[in-house]
């Protein structure tokens, strides 16, 4: 598995991130290890959003205006489970569902989620390699002040993210081991990459696994973050807002505010460099203060084109290491 660039992450922003980064660079060159924390069983099926989010932006497939699913989808089954009295709180489209239906039966007949991973890439044509973060299954919780545990995908999708959190506790983490491959990619690249996912929901629970962390503080790769949160550009999409509302929840349960600078105090040691959009530049002394060094470009990639000025400057950090 071994490329030059590993990202981590997952998620809608972490998937505009690595179109924008594939305008610049090979896919064979590029391993993306994605966050399964939340990963859910329903209706009977094995739902892994982020891998499918990563999936089908790789291949040209998704709906880039909503950011999730598949484009030129339909919603009839949904519908019907709905007529048939099922609680549907967390939308299939049917294209959608033959994803979930070749997964669950994969993994039903013993296969791994890292070999079904691979597999769903291949018959989607994705050249970059996309792998889970674990095959073991991790569940990201959030508790909240008056005493409800949610799924994450619950507590975001269900419930708007409007509960206060008390915690965020990754379910299974400290059991689970790395998908083959992965901490060999991160010891062996020329550079890694955190996309600009939730810190915690979609960082959080990578980190979470025994072995990655402890990888990305040992790896000679420059580790780069991109910041999620710009605060002084105004959110008017309604799906911006949400999960813009579900990161400020979690941080919150954390006792930090929602800036980019949080986001790096978060990360603490593992980068080397910090991207920041430019409308939070006045941030950079206080992300420098923390130790890594931070460049200030333009970062915000939803509703246009993916402005290669991020990639590039990204993959600077990968020159100057080949250099």
């Amino acid at each position: 598995m071994s490329r030059g660039v590993v990202g981590i992450g997952g998620g809608i922003g972490a998937s505009r991130f690595w179109r924008a980064l594939l305008r610049v660079l090979d896919p064979a060159e590029l391993t993306i290890v994605v966050n399964t924390g939340d990963d859910l069983w329903l209706h009977g099926l094995r739902i892994c959003p982020d891998l499918d989010t990563t999936l089908y932006a790789l291949s040209g497939r998704q709906d880039v205006e909503r950011g999730w699913g598949l484009a030129d989808e339909s919603f009839r089954c949904m519908a019907a489970l709905r007529r048939l009295g099922r609680d549907v709180w967390f939308h299939l489209g049917d294209l959608d569902l033959a994803t979930h239906l070749l997964r669950t039966g994969l993994l039903r007949e013993g296969a791994r989620l890292s070999e079904v991973t691979e597999r769903l890439a291949a018959a989607m044509g994705v050249e970059a390699g996309v792998v889970p973060m674990t095959d073991d299954e991790v569940t990201t919780l959030v508790e909240t002040t008056d005493g409800a545990t949610l799924h994450y995908e619950e507590f975001l999708v269900r419930h708007q993210a409007t509960p206060e959190v008390a915690r965020v506790v990754h379910s299974g983490a400290d059991r689970a081991r790395p998908a083959p491959g992965v901490v060999t990619a991160i010891t062996e690249a020329d550079l890694v990459l955190l996309a600009p996912s939730n810190p915690v929901a979609s960082i959080g629970p990578v980190l979470a696994v025994p072995g990655i962390r402890e990888a990305l503080l040992a790896t000679d790769a420059p580790v780069v973050a991109v910041s999620p949160i710009v605060s002084r550009v105004p959110i008017t999409d309604p799906g911006e807002r949400l999960r813009a509302t579900s990161r400020a929840a979690l941080l919150a349960s954390l006792g930090l505010p929602p800036t980019a600078t949080a986001v790096a105090a978060y990360y603490g040691r593992l980068c080397r460099r910090f991207v920041l959009d430019a409308a939070d530049s006045m941030e950079g002394d206080a992300v420098r203060a923390l130790g890594p060094g931070v460049d200030v470009v333009p970062t915000l990639l939803a509703g246009r084109p993916p402005d290669d000025v991020l990639a590039r400057t990204v993959l600077a950090a990968l020159v100057a290491g080949r250099a």
